[in-house]
């Protein structure tokens, strides 16, 4: 039976929720919703082949992250429909519709995706969504399941809401594509008198802390580069960073949004990628996963509510995993191209074992035999 998705993003675009929404529509089919149509213009520019059917629910206008769906058919066809439905939080909109959806139907087989915790903010919005966050978590053990990406997410939302046999982590994917691409890249060079290259993915914002790793690198005694790959609303204020701490000699270079294959030419260049994100908003980074199957380590913090650390976790690189500790172990790696290696040969290793396509796939299927038999059980590693 083929599954509906509902979202607020407009698939498959480049964050988290999209990529994840992308993925499981390209296995189990059925029709995905979107509240939000930011991308509707470009439906010609998708990153990504796009063999599903896409709809837009009519929706307020989007106020942050803040939009609801208004009356519609297309709202009451999803709501009367007897398909499995799963919908993808945070959003308001669509616990909304989860809510509807069960009310309606009670028999009909309603699943949450948690992709993250919101992190509290000053000021009416930062109380509204923490109203909104109190109660998604209270709707979710009246669904028919959840499913989060990592054992941390699951531990946390075992913690305050769910049953453990409620649960069901399934971590993110990458595409069949993009999973060739990564696996067909050759180790980094272990050579001495080669610069530490160190790459950042991902949007220019306050919260990604481009800032902590820029800050970090300029402790380090070794030769190093930095590329940094993505755009965003705090490019300038990144940029004069650097300019200030390296004058006209910066070994930080600004590249932009780049394609798909303009950033697997990254991927090769780097020795390891670098996500200092200091919020649970970030639980899981698509881009970890391109990094490792290519054979690149992904550092990031670790945070009780996110799956970062724990998904690029190496056991030849122990660290604090905090901004304090980000410039030691940049210079470790620096220092000692034999460890950049060995960390290459792990990251590989640990993305074939827990992330790889055949695993998503198996995993995919699970979820699909214990939603219909109306029973889920957690997945650790």
């Amino acid at each position: 039976m083929a599954i509906q998705q509902l979202l607020r993003e407009w698939p498959p675009g480049y964050g988290g929720v999209e990529r994840v929404a992308h993925e499981l529509a390209s296995v189990w089919g059925g029709s995905v919703f979107s509240l939000d149509v930011q991308r509707k213009a470009a439906l010609n520019d998708d990153p990504l082949p796009v063999t599903y059917p896409r709809r837009r629910l009519p929706s307020t206008k989007p106020l942050g992250r803040l939009q609801l769906p208004l009356p519609s058919k297309t709202l009451w066809d999803l709501l009367r429909s007897t398909q499995p439905l799963h919908g993808h939080l945070p959003s308001p909109g669509v616990a909304l519709v989860l809510l509807l959806a069960r009310v309606l139907r009670p028999r009909r087989q309603v699943t949450a995706h948690w992709h993250c915790f919101l992190e509290p903010r000053p000021g009416f919005m930062g109380n509204l969504f923490a109203l909104y966050q109190w109660a998604a978590l209270r709707l979710l053990p009246h669904l028919t399941a959840v499913v989060t990406t990592s054992p941390c997410l699951a531990r946390e939302l075992h913690r305050f809401v769910c049953r453990s046999d409620h649960l069901l982590v399934l971590p993110c994917s990458l595409s069949k594509e993009q999973e060739e691409a990564g696996l067909a890249l050759a180790p980094p060079v272990a050579r001495d008198g080669i610069p530490l290259r160190v790459l950042f993915i991902g949007r220019l914002d306050s919260y990604k802390r481009l800032d902590w790793l820029i800050r970090a690198l300029a402790q380090l005694t070794s030769p190093w580069r930095l590329a940094v790959v993505g755009d965003g609303p705090k490019r300038k204020d990144f940029e004069q960073l650097a300019h200030r701490l390296f004058l006209q000699t910066s070994p930080v270079t600004f590249h932009g949004r780049l394609s798909e294959t303009s950033k697997l030419q990254q991927l090769a260049a780097a020795d390891v990628l670098v996500l200092p994100s200091d919020r649970s908003n970030e639980a899981f980074g698509i881009v970890q996963l391109e990094a490792m199957a290519a054979g690149r380590p992904s550092l990031a913090f670790n945070h009780p509510r996110s799956g970062m650390g724990w998904v690029g976790q190496l056991p030849g690189l122990p660290w604090l995993q905090s901004p304090d500790a980000l410039a030691e172990v940049l210079q470790r790696l620096a220092d000692h191209p034999l460890l950049r290696y060995q960390l290459s040969v792990q990251a590989r290793e640990r993305y074939l074992r827990l992330f790889a396509r055949s695993v998503w796939t198996q995993q995919i299927e699970r979820l699909g035999d214990l939603a219909a038999a109306g029973n889920v059980g957690t997945v650790t590693e």
